[in-house]
């Protein structure tokens, strides 16, 4: 009944998607028409929930503000009152209590060994040790200033080691002159080889010392030498 050729068939295959096209748009045009009204309508709504939002937001922050303020001026008051009381009760000023005194115990500098000098401040092992070596090769000392010749004590204070140490010149071990060895002479700090051989040689060709003059004449050792010799040579 309906013979098409293949040209009438295409033909009409594409009128009826145009159809369809024109319908489903009409259709969708119409539903986003309705949806745009909606959204107006929605938006309003919007903008008048954030005017209330930020309405309610200026009424809390200004309720929290007089909230704080009051009770900052709340807590003055009772401040106030409080020391106001303490005041009438108590006595102007109380004295702190003074944290105890502990006294310092002092060492004897020509007796201590090793193990009570460490605890001494800027004292360890290594200083403590050759504070007590070159305090043996001396014989003791006379006067504190004598620590500062130790290489490693040079930067200790005088005033530092009367805080902390006594000083007893009688502990002092002295050198007869005229009966020490050479040997005994030069291990003694103050004495060099040289002094040393020049005491032997005046010693046996003149017999002993009697003073600390003699042994300067007969040695032309300078004056501050024989001030320091005089603390450790007996005749």
């Amino acid at each position: 009944m309906f013979n098409f050729t293949r040209g009438e068939r295409i033909a009409a295959i594409i009128l009826l998607l145009i159809i369809i096209i024109q319908l489903l748009f009409s259709t969708f045009y119409e539903a986003r028409s309705s949806k745009n009204a909606d959204l107006n309508e929605f938006k309003e709504l919007i903008t008048q929930f954030e005017i209330r939002q930020l309405f309610l937001e200026d009424s809390i922050e200004n309720a929290r503000k007089e909230y704080y303020a009051n009770r900052y001026q709340q807590n003055r008051r009772e401040s106030y009152s409080y020391d106001s009381s303490r005041n009438r009760n108590n006595a102007p000023f109380e004295k702190q209590e003074k944290k105890p005194q502990y006294a310092i115990i002092k060492l004897e500098l020509n007796k201590c060994d090793t193990s009570e000098i460490v605890v001494v401040p800027q004292f360890g092992s290594k200083r403590a040790q050759k504070l007590v070596e070159y305090r043996e090769k001396l014989g003791g000392f006379y006067a504190f200033e004598q620590v500062k010749e130790i290489y490693i004590l040079q930067n200790i204070e005088v005033d530092f080691l009367k805080k902390y140490f006594t000083l007893d010149v009688s502990l002092i071990h002295k050198i007869n002159i005229n009966s020490a060895t050479y040997r005994e002479l030069v291990t003694h700090p103050y004495i060099d080889a040289y002094l040393a051989k020049l005491i032997i040689n005046y010693r046996e060709k003149n017999g002993n010392f009697t003073s600390m003059e003699e042994v300067q004449k007969a040695t032309n050792a300078y004056r501050e030498l024989i001030e320091k010799l005089q603390h450790y040579i007996e005749f």
